[in-house]
């Protein structure tokens, strides 16, 4: 809206009144005037017509025509120019006189629509009044009707004076709108002049000035407003002056505050070097704890999984397994005070990769899995569809967290079940947000210590039998929070607990993973046995992403009505909690599947390799623990349909490389244990206690690797590293720092001294197997001339047929024996589809005799009936078999020709050679 000056207030507020006011006064005047005017002309107008009509009247009956005309003539003289003209008519509207022949009346309206009654009436027209005048009767008894006078008056000198009589209005109004526009313009001139002082003043007080002079303004209200400007003016001069006061004051106050800081800054200075001396010496020792710590770990945790290959009593290994457990934990204890530092000190990197979701995470359960066995849960990995699997995250931290937040469900639920539920919710095209949820079936988490879960404090109770650090859930939040995420959890107490967090993450366009034999277990059927509802829901999912035709069983009764349909099914797949009193049951499971399905699979939850053992003698094709690593479970399956591949010893050898190899490190123990790694995977291997002397033999020997400890006595591995990069034969041979010193940034600073590569101790047999193959290309540089010997396979393996018997050598004598028996009738099968070019009856003879094997120690027949049937499953013709086909007829002859009376005493192998 338009601002509004206050002079063209005041003019307005002068002008628009007296202007209203003028017009409607002028208007109503001039209406009135109008008026009269009119009347006027009417009353002159009968004052003519009534004379004429009663004189008129008289002389008609005398027949006095030219006393009428004459009369009439006159009356239009008299009042002239007025009158227009004066017309006497008959009843029937017949012109009789008129008194001016020039303005004929005759044509008028007025004819046509006569009034009945006898009074006058007028008729105005734009330019005349037109007034009808009735004649009266002479003689009342007579049914004549008399005739009418009608007279013509000009309006054009009303209309006239009328209009001067505007113009004198007009005229009126706006002098004296004239006048109130003088009187507002001297009004506004005397108000400008005492706001222009007022302006003045104002300005003062905004200057500063405080001492104004009292002007007359004549005007009430603006000398009241002097007067309140002058009260400001005296109140403000008092309050600069306090004012002025308190400024002095607090500026005194503020150089001693000054001085008070100045000091304070100082000691802040000298506890803020103190701070960071203590945080470089608690970095320090923390390296050093890691150091000293890792070190005998490596030593401890890496010879306890070589003795775990060597034959063990029970007792044994379950002790080395309470060892190997124990020195994991005090591992993980350490790795959680590196991390706490680290995200204390802010230094906790993320270093986000392309990875396979479903990979990372099946290799982390499969890491849970043994605590959950040992307390009997059931574990499970549940993907929900759609979810991506080629993401960009940090695939350690990650596994971190998931692996805290499991480790603790697992830790604090006795019974029940552990389920992870990962799920992803798009964001955009490229961008989604992950949600992993762990629910559990513990006692949950009571209200009053749920505030104080993530705050790194062990909330145990008195009767708990689990304890920890109390930095796992601490650590889990702040790795979350620095991935840009969200952690939480649900809990009631008694009813269990959900713990879940939510990353953003991006997909990754290209395929991260292996891909998996999918084309091979395509439309293949599957009868699965699964009696616990979350592992048959993920695997059943697993199933059916994988084009499997899946028929799930989820008790002994719907199993039963499967197999007595009688329907041929490709895959019999058993998920079940196994235990000692349990085995013989899963047996019978294992032989009522043999029959409808051709192959039986077993998912159970144990990593026991004796229990799993007895489990493959009944006549399963696999064992495998539950959840079963998706990978693994596929590879498992497909691997009847695939072709063989290379396994054992010959794999083995087939892995070693004609490699020479350095090892570097002061401590006995560690040199020990990464020399007998390395020694099953190169052929010559050197070693050195110091640096001195590794630099010395890197000047009379070329090596393909060198891993180097760091901290050492004489030359520590950083100088030994640097002589040689200088001057040796070495100066380009990968060499591998090998430390138990793990704090972050430690690996780009070795790098950037010169080392290859940097290991943490403790090692293990993949990590090195990993550097072998990245720095030497192990399977390439093996010498050409180099020839794998092939295995002698056992023809009769009497230590397998004892172990498949029980222990009973009657009876595997017994079983051996009706084997060899029934060979002449399988002989007769086999040459009867030879000779027909069956392929059907020749998979049905191969796949019987086949399954005979399975119970007896005839390993040399049973992996070529093994390879016989897969590749006439994949549809090879007869003909491409036939060097399978004689080599089947040779072992098979060898087999009647072999002393199977009683096995030998110490059980051992008759090879092809002895046979």
């Amino acid at each position: 809206m338009p601002k509004i000056g206050l002079r063209l207030w005041l003019i307005l507020s002068v002008v628009l009144p007296t202007l209203l006011v003028g017009s409607v006064l002028g208007f109503y005047f001039n209406y009135q005037q109008q008026q009269e005017m009119q009347r006027h002309l009417r009353e002159h107008a009968a004052n003519i017509a009534l004379p004429l009509a009663i004189s008129s009247q008289q002389l008609l009956p005398q027949q006095q025509s030219r006393g009428v005309q004459l009369l009439l003539e006159h009356a239009h003289r008299l009042n002239s120019p007025q009158v227009i003209s004066i017309s006497l008519f008959n009843a029937d509207g017949q012109l009789l006189y008129t008194s001016n022949s020039q303005q004929d009346l005759s044509n008028e309206s007025i004819h046509q629509q006569r009034p009945d009654n006898v009074q006058i009436t007028y008729h105005n027209l734009p330019d005349k009044l037109l007034v009808y005048q009735p004649l009266l009767k002479t003689n009342p008894l007579l049914d004549e009707e008399p005739g009418y006078l009608l007279l013509a008056m000009q309006q054009a000198p009303v209309a006239l004076q009328q209009q001067i009589n505007m113009l004198h209005t007009t005229l009126l109004v706006g002098g004296i709108v004239l006048l109130a526009i003088v009187l507002a313009l001297l009004m506004v001139q005397k108000q400008l002049g005492a706001q222009r002082r007022l302006k003045r003043q104002l300005q003062q007080l905004l200057d500063g000035e405080y001492r104004l002079r009292h002007y007359p303004l004549g005007i009430l209200e603006l000398e009241q407003l002097q007067h309140s400007m002058l009260l400001l003016a005296k109140r403000l001069s008092t309050l600069e002056q306090e004012m002025q006061q308190n400024i002095e004051q607090v500026t005194s106050d503020l150089q001693q505050s000054m001085e008070q800081l100045e000091i304070q800054n100082i000691q802040l200075e000298f506890a803020k070097r103190k701070a960071l001396d203590d945080n470089r010496q608690k970095s320090d020792f923390l390296a050093k704890m890691s150091h000293e710590l890792r070190t005998p770990l490596n030593a401890v945790i890496g010879f306890t999984r070589q003795l775990l290959k060597t034959p063990l009593t029970p007792n044994q290994g379950d002790y080395l397994h309470t060892i190997q457990k124990s020195a994991n934990s005090l591992l993980n204890l350490v790795n959680d005070v590196l991390d706490f530092s680290r995200l204390e000190e802010g230094r906790m990197a993320i270093n986000p990769e392309p990875v396979s979701l479903r990979d990372l995470f099946n290799d982390a359960v499969e890491l849970l899995a043994a605590n959950a066995f040992d307390k009997q849960l059931e574990l499970v990995l549940l993907f929900e569809p759609g979810c991506p699997d080629d993401v960009v995250v940090d695939p350690a931290r990650l596994t971190q967290v998931l692996m805290n937040i499991a480790g603790n469900a697992i830790k604090f639920t006795e019974h029940g079940s552990v389920v992870i539920r990962v799920s992803a919710t798009a964001l955009s095209e490229e961008q989604f947000n992950l949600h992993i949820s762990v629910k559990d079936t513990g006692r949950g988490i009571s209200e009053d210590k749920q505030s104080r879960l993530f705050d790194g404090v062990t909330i145990t109770e008195q009767h708990d039998q689990q304890s920890g650090s109390g930095l796992g859930l601490l650590i889990s939040k702040r790795l979350v929070q620095a991935m840009q995420g969200n952690i939480g959890f649900d809990s009631k107490l008694g009813e269990g607990s959900t713990f879940w967090f939510t990353l953003k993450c991006l997909k990754h366009p290209i395929t991260v993973a292996e891909a998996l034999p999918l084309a091979q277990l395509e439309n293949k059927t599957v009868l699965y046995f699964e009696p616990q509802q979350y592992s048959r829901e993920a695997t059943l999912q697993l199933l059916n992403s994988w084009g499997m035709q899946v028929t799930a069983c989820a008790t002994k009764g719907q199993l039963q009505q499967a197999v007595s349909r009688e329907q041929h099914y490709d895959i019999g797949l058993i998920g079940r909690a196994v235990a000692i009193n349990q085995v013989n049951e899963i047996i019978a499971l294992v032989q009522q599947l043999r029959q409808p399905c051709q192959y039986v699979y077993l998912l159970v939850n144990t990593l026991s390799p004796n229990l799993r053992e007895v489990l493959l003698s009944s006549g399963a094709t696999a064992c495998l623990p539950k959840p079963a690593h998706l990978r693994k479970l596929a590879l498992a399956l497909a691997q009847p349909y695939s072709l063989p591949t290379p396994s054992g010893p010959a794999k083995e050898l087939m892995l070693r490389g004609a490699l020479r190899v350095l090892t570097v490190d002061d401590n006995e123990a560690n040199l020990k244990l990464i020399n007998t790694l390395l020694r099953e995977r190169v052929q010559e291997l050197d070693s050195a206690r110091d640096g001195a002397e590794a630099w010395q033999k890197t000047t009379q020997h070329v090596y393909d690797i060198i891993f180097m400890d760091i901290n050492m006595p004489v030359m520590d591995g950083i100088t030994a590293c640097q002589r040689i990069r200088q001057s040796s034969l070495n100066e380009h041979t990968p060499i591998i720092a090998v430390t138990a010193h793990a704090m972050d940034g430690e690996r780009a600073r070795l790098l950037s001294l010169g080392f290859n590569e940097f290991l943490t101790k403790p090692l293990d047999e993949q990590m090195l197997h990993f550097t072998l193959q990245e720095f030497c290309q192990l399977t390439r540089n093996q010498a050409p001339a180099l020839k794998i010997a092939p295995q002698a396979v056992p023809l009769i393996d009497w230590e397998a047929a004892l172990m498949r018997a029980a222990g009973k050598a009657d009876l595997a004598q017994e079983m051996l024996q009706l084997l060899v028996q029934s060979l002449p009738q399988a002989e007769q099968q086999i040459e009867q589809a030879l000779t027909d070019n069956d392929q059907q009856l020749l998979l049905h003879a191969l796949h019987k005799l086949h399954g005979a094997c399975c119970y007896t120690g005839v390993p040399r027949l049973k992996n070529l009936l093994e390879a016989l049937e897969t590749q006439l499953k994949k549809g090879v013709a007869i003909k491409s078999l036939a060097p399978e086909l004689s080599e089947l007829e040779d072992v098979l002859g060898l087999l009647k020709a072999a002393n199977i009376t009683s096995p030998p005493a110490q059980a051992s192998s008759t090879t092809v050679a002895q046979a």
